[in-house]
């Protein structure tokens, strides 16, 4: 292989990952930043599941 086409590739590979890196950086900033409203005014439906079950196995 040409000695240019293996620096071209590098440094094609490296734009990737940057590129890839960048892109999961900024989705996770949006998710910290402000997460959905549904989410909020939503209640914890882990509780409800926990008593359902603690019902049906005391009866």
């Amino acid at each position: 292989m040409h000695p240019l086409a293996a620096i071209c590739l590098v440094f094609l590979t490296g734009l990737a990952w940057m590129g890839t890196i960048l892109t999961l950086l900024v989705a996770l900033a949006k998710t910290r930043r402000r997460p959905p409203a549904d989410v909020r005014s939503r209640k914890i439906q882990g509780a409800d599941e926990r008593e359902s079950q603690t019902s049906l196995g005391a009866s």
